[in-house]
């Protein structure tokens, strides 16, 4: 069953992007990890999910529960 979906999603703080048309399907019972650099975007990428950031560009669809 579909949890959390991202499309085309755009994020940057006026400034280059953080995040650029990204797109990611997490599935209930999935396993992801979240690597990168500092100023990458992971913090930002997670508020997102957790409905604390809105993206600039693109969708965030989660499911209720």
């Amino acid at each position: 069953m579909l949890e959390i979906s991202l499309e085309n999603v755009s994020v940057g703080f006026r400034g280059p992007l953080l995040l650029d048309q990204v797109q990611a399907r997490i599935e209930s019972g999935d396993k992801i990890g979240l690597l990168g650099r500092n100023g990458s975007g992971k913090t930002t990428l997670m508020r997102m999910l957790l409905g604390l950031e809105r993206p600039e560009a693109g969708r965030r669809e989660l499911t209720a529960g």
